[in-house]
């Protein structure tokens, strides 16, 4: 099988996503093919007409074929590209093994989030929630926890306040915080303040003063 990590919008579409599969396990495929195997789908010509002109798909002598190559090395791998990978190949473990060090700034302040995101982005991470959010891409189980609370939150606006409480953290090791406060759940949501009693918390993230950058230690 093959998965596509990033992938565009018309590479999104569940067409496209049964179509690659269709033409790895077959060769020589016809347009007369392809309509019988997906007889339910409409404007089958159009939607390949554009496969096509996108790279993705080829078509000569009449004949479809995947015109894409898949992932075989790592060093080819970089964070938010569009790849395809064959899950039964041996470097399918491996990209799931993979991390990015990432850091999200904000307008507010100084203060610096850097976290370790996976290739997929499927991870629970404050990076990988906003990359999703901002381009409209499904989220994994893990990150639908967090938007459950926050919802389709403006990043500016969230990371203002995510900050602001962190930034409490370089006054004093223990921080109060007598009322329910959505962002401050979201910090504990993703493993950045644990608590200490109900209503005290503690950091848990490195924490560099000077640079005002708040390492997160418990991702992936």
């Amino acid at each position: 099988m093959i998965k596509v990590y990033h992938p565009s919008k018309l590479a999104r579409s569940v067409f496209f996503q049964d179509l690659i599969q269709y033409l790895d396990q077959h060769d020589d495929v016809s347009l007369r093919q392809i309509k019988k195997e997906f007889a339910s789908v409409s404007n089958v010509d159009r939607q390949l007409d554009r496969f096509i002109k996108a790279g993705y798909i080829r078509r000569h002598n009449r004949r479809y074929a995947n015109n894409f190559s898949c992932l075989a090395n790592l060093a080819d791998l970089s964070l938010d590209q569009e790849i395809f990978i064959e899950t039964n190949s041996p470097i399918f473990e491996e990209v799931a093994r993979v991390t990015f060090t990432v850091e999200t700034r904000n307008s507010t302040n100084k203060v610096v989030i850097q976290e370790e995101v996976d290739a997929g982005r499927e991870r629970l991470t404050l990076s990988s929630y906003f990359y999703k959010l901002s381009r409209q891409l499904p989220l994994s189980e893990e990150q639908e926890v967090l938007y459950q609370l926050l919802g389709d939150v403006n990043q500016d606006y969230a990371m203002k306040y995510l900050t602001i409480f962190l930034l409490k953290f370089t006054r004093k090791e223990r921080v109060l915080q007598r009322r329910l406060d959505i962002f401050v759940k979201a910090l504990e949501i993703l493993g950045f303040i644990k608590k200490v009693d109900e209503q005290t918390y503690a950091l848990t993230m490195a924490m560099d003063k000077e640079n005002v950058v708040f390492k997160a230690t418990n991702t992936l």
